[in-house]
């Protein structure tokens, strides 16, 4: 069956095209039983705008695309109910496109976003992104875009994150106040910056407190389908470590239940602190300490940022930070 058109209500209410778009849109020089008529013809046909013929008249598709690098059950999908909230709030459509990690499919995105001509984009970076030339194109267009969480430092393209390495200095900090100081760190690929940053934060907490830190203290996954052999062995080669930071919810369930099958009670035997976006720490026993990171705010603040972008206020800086805050639970 083919798409109903305007011109297929005009024949069956004997209206104008014009009319018929009018009633439509609830003109006030429509009569409401004219508008009542046109709307129930076009129910019955089911009738949908044409969305390029609306880009063409307004220059605006009303559409937001986010691009984010995996879904997993951790943080990303708070982010997506926080820019959802905010999209729905202005009367737009969103549309998610996930890259895999891949920097291939991330320009094929950025491609297909500039074919359907959204108004913005907000997209946390793959691991394999080192430059932000495919994401200039967008600027090249108009079409407003903001990084979050995963990002890269730089003037063209305005980014919202956390401070990572003091994020994780509180953290490590906090732990050796607490009387620990063969404490193991536990990180993601350290491709991204914000791997990088974390780590930075773990080493300057042993620095400031003048505790010698061994690099076989710091783990880096390189491989997620081994990632419970790779902690598993890290464990086991650090006897005498009694605390454990890892970066992120993922890091911290699965070590969570890799200290527990070794035997180790939480905190007796290994204390466990980590960033997190406050959730998953309550679904364990003990809870889990952490600095809670909030995906959601992270949402919600990138999407209030890119509406600005898009009213046409320039952004008065470059990099937008979420504040973080410790939330003491049960495991140290």
């Amino acid at each position: 069956m083919k798409r109903s058109t305007l011109k297929d209500i005009a024949k069956l209410t004997g209206l104008s095209v014009s009319g018929v778009s009018r009633a439509l849109k609830d003109h006030p020089d429509i009569s409401p039983e004219t508008k009542d008529k046109v709307k129930e013809v076009a129910a019955a046909l089911n009738y949908h705008p044409n969305p390029s013929a609306q880009f063409l008249r307004t220059k605006s598709s009303k559409i937001i695309a986010v691009i984010l690098p995996e879904v997993n059950t951790f943080f990303f999908p708070e982010i997506l109910q926080g820019i959802s909230k905010v999209v729905e709030q202005h009367g737009y459509s969103l549309i998610f496109l996930q890259s895999d990690n891949s920097i291939r499919k991330e320009k094929e995105l950025i491609d297909y976003c500039l074919q359907m001509f959204v108004d913005g984009v907000l997209i946390s970076l793959s691991g394999e992104t080192t430059n932000l030339e495919h994401i200039l194109k967008l600027k090249e267009t108009e079409t407003s875009v903001v990084l979050i969480d995963r990002i890269l430092e730089n003037k063209e393209v305005p980014y919202l994150t956390i401070n990572d390495a003091e994020t994780s200095f509180r953290a490590v900090d906090y732990l050796i106040k607490k009387g620990h100081s063969n404490i193991l760190g536990i990180f993601d690929d350290d491709r991204l910056s914000m791997t990088r940053l974390r780590a930075d934060g773990f080493r300057l907490a042993h620095a400031r407190n003048g505790i010698d830190l061994n690099p076989n203290q710091i783990l880096t996954i390189t491989d997620d389908h081994e990632l419970e052999a790779q902690i598993t062995n890290f464990l086991d080669e650090h006897p005498s470590a009694t605390a454990v930071f890892t970066m992120s919810d993922k890091l911290m369930v699965k070590t969570y239940h890799v200290i527990n099958s070794l035997g180790f009670k939480i905190p007796d035997d290994m204390a466990l602190v980590s960033i997190s976006d406050g959730k998953a720490p309550y679904y364990l026993y003990p809870g889990i300490t952490h600095m809670r990171h909030s995906g959601e705010e992270v949402g919600t603040t990138a999407t209030n940022l890119l509406f600005e972008l898009l009213s046409g206020k320039k952004p008065d800086q470059d990099i937008y930070e979420i504040a973080t805050v410790l939330v003491e639970l049960g495991s140290v």
